[in-house]
């Protein structure tokens, strides 16, 4: 996996093209059922609208998930597209309050060694459900845990059945 020039990348208009296994992506590991598989990565440099030099980052593939209903794992289809706008520093990111501020846009700061494998990371765990689960339907594995509840009018019947007892 590339380490690029982000400015030099998106100024020069170059473009990445990889399929990279999910074994490489070692904070991404912690969140999937299995590992096996790819994602095919995509990452373009561009100027945006104003001119401004930017990356597209496209990420396909899939992942598989545990269901956190039924405890068993699925098939979770992954299809991220960003855009990002690279800036010089930090204080080149225009502040909520200011007439330049767009909340659709993500803003990178420039770095002279960015390893693309980190912001498709970044991508994709911020894609991730919190609580990843099955279509309802979907769900009824052999791992499905279903908690019992007894009725509280169960309990009470024990209660007075208990209590008729020592009378």
């Amino acid at each position: 996996m590339p380490v690029i020039n982000s400015l030099d990348f998106s100024r020069k208009a170059q473009e990445f093209h990889d399929i990279i296994p999910l074994l490489r992506f070692s904070r991404l590991g912690e969140y999937l059922a299995d590992t096996d598989g790819s994602l095919e990565i995509t990452l373009n440099g561009r100027a945006d609208e104003s001119g401004k030099p930017a990356l597209h980052l496209e990420v396909r593939g899939a992942l598989k998930l545990t269901c956190q209903r039924c405890l068993d794992s699925f098939e979770y289809p992954l299809d991220v597209a960003a855009d990002f706008v690279i800036v010089t520093s930090e204080d080149a990111i225009p502040s909520p309050d200011s007439d330049e501020y767009d909340d659709e846009v993500d803003y990178l700061v420039a770095e002279t060694q960015m390893p693309v494998i980190d912001l498709v990371e970044d991508e994709i765990l911020l894609t991730l459900p919190l609580a990843p689960k099955h279509a309802e339907e979907a769900c009824g594995g052999a791992g499905k845990v279903e908690l019992e509840k007894p009725s509280p009018f169960a309990v009470l019947k024990g209660f007075k059945a208990g209590k008729s007892q020592n009378d």
